[in-house]
C-alpha cells in the first residue's frame, strides 16, 4: 500500500468526473487536503483522507446520537 491514493483508487472516489479539475475540486469538497502531481491529476496522502473520513464519520454518528424521536437531547 502506497503512503498516498493511486490513481485508481481517485477514479473510484470520483465516479462519474473525467477532468482533473473536477476531481480536484470533488475531493477538495469532501475535506481532503489535495495537491496536484505535474500531469494535474490531484494527489492525496492517504493518512490525512483516512483521518478525515475517520473524523466525519465521528461527527455523523455524535449527532446522530444526540437526538431522540427527533428532539435534540
Amino acid at each position: 500500500m502506497t503512503p498516498w491514493y493511486t490513481d485508481q483508487e481517485i477514479d473510484d472516489l470520483c465516479a462519474g468526473l473525467c477532468t482533473s479539475a473536477a476531481k480536484v475540486r470533488h475531493l477538495r469538497a469532501q475535506g481532503l487536503t489535495v495537491t496536484q502531481k505535474p500531469n494535474g491529476r490531484p494527489l492525496v496522502i492517504r493518512a490525512h483522507a483516512d483521518l478525515a473520513r475517520y473524523l466525519g464519520s465521528l461527527l455523523v454518528n455524535s449527532s446522530l446520537s444526540s437526538r431522540v424521536d427527533g428532539m435534540y437531547v
